[in-house]
């Protein structure tokens, strides 16, 4: 048997519960089977654990738990089983940081060596602002440690993450001039200012002033997984032929390793709805917008918005603020509709995405509420008419280079075609004019890519309902030849990370080899850039000396945008 298993069963006894719905509910009754249909699929002793809750005007609507805690025991799960929750941990860092703030003792555009004077001295003024906001340029401890191989438990990792930022040579970009999607080192550093300020561990600073104040009793942040967590949902991954096998994923820092049950987050979504002495100011920071030091506010794609760490778009038509998480076998997903002053958070041990039915039931219960359709009626836009030889000069390859990703635009007859994926089939593209398209997806959202000229070629800017542009450059792909290829291999060694790559030509492709971390298999896309397989190594910028010869390389993604790699010579 799985030790960890082991471990989350012997508790069990101490904590199991009858299967649990609210005695809150006061939905009316075509809405209540319409969200038990719904649910229907997830009610059977023989699936992971889901658990879901509705809160309008901060009260409980809808609470509900399903399937089973641990398979193997067939231990039902309930509204206070607890599970792990990845990102949603995040609004209780930032929430922790702006309640010190708050009592005068954290200043957000203080420089945060004034909190930790050991951290070095990046030439730049780094401020807990730009923590908040992810506008910090450090470098992301997770994508470092997969880099480096590093898979050390929770407590030391904990300490090697303060450890690769001293390395840390040079920033992403000067603090406050960019957003980066993926941040996540700026977490760390902000537990470790509460922790610096409040004279407590994180966890127990958390607990004495957020935890047990509103009784959320299966709520705790763990600095070390290996210890057994009572009342726990066992994370299960769906195998072939729909076996079920535990997968508690790998190691992460202690302050994002958040635990809590459905009914714990409701007492906190209800406490930040509630008017609350010392309470609205601070809940009303948590949705300021993010802002570079300009002014300028992030609307990004996909990542966070405000000082919650949560994104802010929309659902037909009204707008949403949520956050979504996945780590192991456990999902985590809370949608926010602020106008109607609706919430629905869903946890689940056996999702790779549990916010389907978290979206589904508030569905239900908005449906008369949405001034949009579910799906855009795409025969209702006027496409504008474009000769075919106007649309082959956008076919392309195109390369994100802060997300290291590949796009590709083709034409098929006299329709553009557009592909986010290698080998994917390409969605339809609707002329709108002036180099403007929307592209065909189901569902709600608005995407859109317009076509830009610039000095170097020409880019396509991706958007979805309103956000920042994504932006690729357009690229002409290359080819190796074995032959070609052989100037690529060597040994490249990091000193930030004290790591090295062994770099050899493969099959098909390049490949990297490090014997901690494994094979990343290299696939050129234009002269000395590579698109890796694995997201630490999504983009590899080869670089050369004076001559024309292969010096090094470089990590080209958003969370680590300078780290180099150099080629070792040989004797």
């Amino acid at each position: 048997m799985n030790n960890n298993l082991a471990k989350y069963l012997s508790l069990w006894s101490l904590a199991a519960l009858p299967f649990t719905t609210s005695a809150a509910n006061v939905i009316d009754p075509t809405s209540a089977q319409a969200i038990e249909k719904i649910l229907s699929d997830v009610n059977s002793p023989d699936k992971p654990a889901l658990a879901i809750v509705a809160l309008k005007d901060g009260k409980v609507v809808y609470e509900k738990a399903f399937g089973s805690a641990n398979l193997e025991y067939k231990i039902p799960a309930t509204v206070d089983t607890r599970f792990q929750v990845d990102k949603m941990a995040w609004e209780f860092i930032a929430f922790a940081t702006l309640t010190l703030e708050d009592q005068g003792k954290i200043g957000l555009d203080e420089d945060i060596r004034k909190y930790l004077p050991e951290l070095p001295d990046f030439g730049a003024k780094l401020t807990v602002r730009h923590l908040l906001s992810s506008t910090d340029g450090l470098h992301s401890y997770k994508v470092l440690k997969s880099l480096g191989g590093w898979e050390s438990r929770e407590p030391e990792q904990y300490k090697t993450i303060l450890q690769f930022i001293h390395k840390q040579k040079a920033l992403n970009f000067k603090p406050g001039t960019a957003f980066s999607p993926g941040g996540d080192t700026r977490l760390v550093l902000l537990a470790k200012i509460v922790e610096a300020v409040s004279g407590q561990p994180f966890e127990v600073f958390c607990q004495d002033q957020i935890f047990t104040p509103l009784g959320m009793k299966n709520t705790t942040f763990v600095s070390d997984s290996g210890l057994p967590l009572a009342n726990t949902a066992v994370p299960y991954r769906a195998g072939e032929k729909g076996a079920y096998r535990a997968d508690f994923g790998s190691g992460i820092a202690g302050p994002a390793n958040l635990y809590s049950s459905v009914r714990d987050l409701s007492l906190w979504r209800a406490h930040l709805s509630s008017q609350a002495p010392g309470v609205k100011a601070i809940a009303s920071k948590l949705n300021t917008p993010v802002r570079l030091d300009d002014g300028t506010i992030v609307k990004d794609i996909s990542s966070i918005s405000n000082y919650g760490q949560h994104h802010v778009g929309q659902e037909r038509g009204i707008p949403k603020v949520y956050m979504i998480g996945a780590y192991g076998g456990y999902a985590s997903s809370i949608f926010s509709f602020p106008a109607q002053r609706l919430t629905v958070i869903t946890l689940s041990s056996g999702l790779a995405y549990s916010g389907s039915y978290g979206m589904r039931l508030a569905t239900v219960l908005l449906e008369d509420q949405f001034p949009e359709p579910a799906s855009i009626e795409y025969d209702k836009i006027t496409a504008v008419k474009l000769p075919v030889q106007q649309l082959q000069k956008y076919e392309g390859s195109y390369w994100n280079s802060v997300r290291a990703l590949a796009g590709k635009v083709y034409l098929k007859g006299s329709t553009l075609y557009f592909s986010r994926a290698e080998g994917a089939e390409g969605r339809e593209m609707i002329p709108l004019g002036d180099g403007l398209f929307q592209v065909k997806v189901e569902g709600d959202d608005k995407f859109l890519v317009r076509f830009v000229a610039s000095e170097q070629g020409l880019e396509l800017h991706y958007t979805m309902s309103g956000s920042d542009p994504s932006v690729y450059k357009s690229y002409k792909p290359t080819t190796y030849t074995k032959d070609e290829q052989a100037q690529f291999s060597g040994t490249y060694y990091s000193e930030e990370l004290d790591s090295s790559f062994v770099i050899a030509p493969g099959p098909d492709t390049l490949m990297a080899t490090n014997l901690r971390v494994g094979t990343v298999n290299l696939t050129p896309r234009s002269r000395d850039l590579f698109a890796g397989d694995r997201r630490f190594m999504a983009g590899v910028k080869f670089m050369r000396g004076k001559n024309g010869e292969v010096t090094g390389f470089q990590v080209v993604i958003d969370e680590v945008r300078n780290l180099v790699f150099k080629k070792l010579r040989t004797s």
